[in-house]
């Protein structure tokens, strides 16, 4: 039994507009107008730190509680699973492994989101960015890659000794995430079911 480990936000699912569609309304309940061009490139990056970094002096936790109470309350803003999403997990499955989501978002967020995408992963652990997630990925053991759209996850496979994919669905490039420590880089997450066999065998 081998784990390959995944980011979900941008890499599994397309969040994005949800995201900042929950970041703006907070905003606007404390008075302040945001809108998406500020927050883009924090995409990943847990919300209320880039709250802090959008609206320095910002309450972050009572921006945090609005942001959750407008996510959590969203029925009308679709969150589409990426391409080749259910393809490569239903691969990791034949091949005989598991799949481990670990994702910024909250336990519960992650969790709503992960049921919400119809996705079939064999855990999910939520509130842990960077480095953090490779330490969450490791209690899994036999860690054989990590996949990520952020630059930050480059740290969360080392954290968890393993390779990370770059996967470009994000606001990363080729490039960057290469400069950050990907093994390899990928645009569609069903390039990786050829590269499955290698990363099953390592």
């Amino acid at each position: 039994m081998f784990t390959i480990g995944f980011d979900l936000d941008l890499t599994l699912i397309d969040s994005r507009q949800r995201i900042l569609t929950a970041a703006q309304r907070a905003f606007a309940d404390l008075g302040h107008a945001v809108d998406d061009a500020p927050l883009l490139p924090h995409m990943g990056v847990p919300i209320d730190v880039v709250a802090r970094e959008v609206v320095p002096g910002i309450d972050g936790e009572r921006f945090l509680r609005r942001y959750r109470l407008h996510y959590d309350t969203d029925t009308t803003t679709p969150v589409p699973v990426l391409p080749g999403a259910e393809e490569l997990l239903a691969a990791i499955r034949a091949a005989g492994g598991t799949s481990v989501v670990v994702s910024a978002k909250q336990q519960a967020a992650a969790e709503r989101a992960v049921a919400d995408a119809g996705l079939d992963v064999t855990a999910v652990v939520g509130g842990h960015f960077g480095e953090r997630k490779g330490e969450a990925l490791r209690r899994f053991g036999n860690v054989r890659a990590y996949l990520g759209d952020h630059v930050e996850d480059a740290s969360a496979a080392r954290a968890a000794g393993c390779p990370f994919i770059g996967v470009t669905t994000g606001e990363f490039d080729d490039d960057a995430l290469t400069r950050a420590g990907a093994a390899c880089t990928v645009g569609h997450l069903a390039d990786v079911v050829a590269l499955l066999p290698g990363y099953a065998r390592r």
